[in-house]
């Protein structure tokens, strides 16, 4: 009986915990538990019979993902519904690897530091093929893991977010380890000590990556990031807007835009940028809206970023992004690439996709790449920007449900290049290649709508803008490899 409270109270903990991991309308999200959580719930599968303790898992999780993420996106029958597919696939993609472990890890209790090291690379590497392809492709429902202080994400420049996800994974396994070894030192010594080296490895490299004397020394430019905010004080879901094809007053619109870069321009702003869907359009007026912009943009002589929803009058519109130089050229017409949704349901209904290439030019402000929003959670895509060597990324957004924190700052990291993020009812911010936040912005607490940042107009280069997802793929064939009878009897 007491071995049933006790499992009890581990299952209880874990999937408690795991809740708050995260973003949910009844309980705050701690970054911590996602280190935490895992403890607990790798604990309950491995003390549990195979199979019932695989179905309670997964039950957990089916239960605990539900719950937290009820209501998040909208009350609509159509978006609850839509949740709750969204919540069971994720719960899937978060009980396989704990699966996996369970499978395999009696195998391998005779070798301690192998058998620590398969929920790690079971995690890394279902994550790892749930970015290639599917409903969880990028990093999509996954960033929970890039957690910590800004030493320890210089991390991602090396293996992007597989580091973090095999990092963290590592630690449940550890102290499961010793758990099973009563905590005894003498035991569980051999494996502990391997990933306290690996940690402080970690620390280290991160330390002098963002040392004073490893930065390189570069030209600062004043960005300015520019928000429309609601004249009556009420924020328009982003569902709202393309559902209903709300369109913009164009000349009042326009208006602000113009009236809103010239203040930036007067504080010293050489690049401007608006927010996504800073203006919306029909297809019918999308010649003026360009020539609007560029007349913007050469008479206050400023780089002018400016993103709007193109809606068509037949098929599917454009959700766009334009830089225009202080000529009035344009320099770079985007088409977002990675919409929200999926068939008829979100953005996808109303807007054509764009090509998978990141559009990049040379300025006198370093070479700009170009993205829209939720571009930034596939580091596949991004890549591309590295690979060009791009310095400062403007990647405009519109958030929904609002972001409480500055979001997709790990790219920056990953491929070494500042952001400037715009951002409709959300955290617009400003960070350079080494994750650091330079300046954000709260869209509830600013009366202006404008952020301005002093931004290196050069970035660096990172190993994982070099390798891409190495750590992904290494996890991946050492997975097989356990997995394998032959194989696994000469590791054993």
């Amino acid at each position: 009986m007491k071995a049933n409270y006790r499992a009890l109270l581990i299952f209880v903990l874990g999937f408690g915990i795991f809740m708050l991991t995260r973003r949910s309308m009844f309980f705050p999200t701690i970054s911590v538990a996602i280190v935490i959580a895992p403890i607990f719930i790798l604990r309950f599968i491995r003390t549990q019979p195979a199979g019932r303790g695989s179905l309670l898992t997964f039950v957990g999780f089916l239960l605990s993902m539900n719950i937290a993420l009820w209501g998040l996106f909208g009350s609509s029958t159509t978006i609850l519904v839509v949740n709750l597919i969204r919540s069971t696939l994720l719960s899937i993609l978060y009980f396989l690897p704990y699966l996996l472990d369970r499978l395999l890890y009696p195998k391998f209790q005779k070798k301690p530091f192998l058998s620590t090291l398969i929920f790690p690379v079971s995690l890394t590497a279902v994550f790892f093929l749930s970015s290639l392809e599917g409903p969880f492709d990028g990093t999509v429902a996954k960033t929970v893991y890039a957690y910590g202080p800004l030493v320890l994400q210089q991390l991602n420049s090396l293996t992007g977010l597989w580091g973090f996800t095999f990092l963290f994974s590592w630690i449940a396994s550890i102290v499961n380890y010793a758990w099973e070894n009563n905590f005894v030192w003498r035991r569980a010594r051999k494996p502990v000590l391997v990933f306290l080296s690996v940690f402080a490895a970690i620390i280290i490299f991160g330390a002098l990556k963002i040392s004073s004397f490893m930065t390189p020394k570069t030209q600062m430019v004043k960005v300015a990031s520019v928000v429309l905010l609601p004249e009556n004080g009420k924020v328009i879901p982003m569902n709202e807007v393309y559902e209903k094809k709300l369109i913009s007053p164009f000349k009042q619109t326009i208006d602000r835009i113009n009236n809103l870069t010239a203040t930036a321009v007067r504080n010293g702003a050489r690049i401007v940028a608006f927010q996504e869907y800073a203006i919306t359009i029909n297809e019918d007026s999308e010649q003026q809206l360009q020539a609007a912009c560029r007349k913007i943009a050469k008479n206050n002589n400023v780089y002018l970023s400016i993103a709007y929803a193109c809606f068509a009058n037949e098929g599917k519109g454009s959700n766009k992004s334009l830089l225009i130089d202080n000529d009035g050229n344009i320099l770079v017409d985007y088409t977002k690439r990675y919409l929200l949704g999926i068939g008829d349901i979100g953005e996808t209904r109303v807007f054509h996709k764009g090509a998978e290439i990141i559009q990049t030019v040379e300025t006198p402000y370093g070479k700009i790449g170009v993205s829209l929003c939720r571009d930034m959670n596939f580091p596949s895509y991004i890549r591309q920007a590295a690979q060009q060597h791009v310095d400062i990324m403007l990647n405009p957004s519109y958030d929904n449900p609002k972001g409480l924190s500055p979001g997709y700052y790990q790219r920056s990291i990953e491929f070494g290049f500042s952001t400037i993020r715009p951002t409709y009812n959300g955290i617009s911010h400003a960070e350079d290649y080494h994750g650091r936040i330079l300046a954000q912005m709260d869209s509830d607490e600013t009366d202006s709508g404008i952020l301005y940042a002093l931004v290196p107009v050069r970035g660096i280069k990172t190993l994982y803008g070099k390798t891409g997802d190495w750590l992904g793929w290494l996890s991946l064939i050492f997975l097989i490899a356990f997995s394998i009878p032959p194989v696994r009897k000469i590791l054993v």
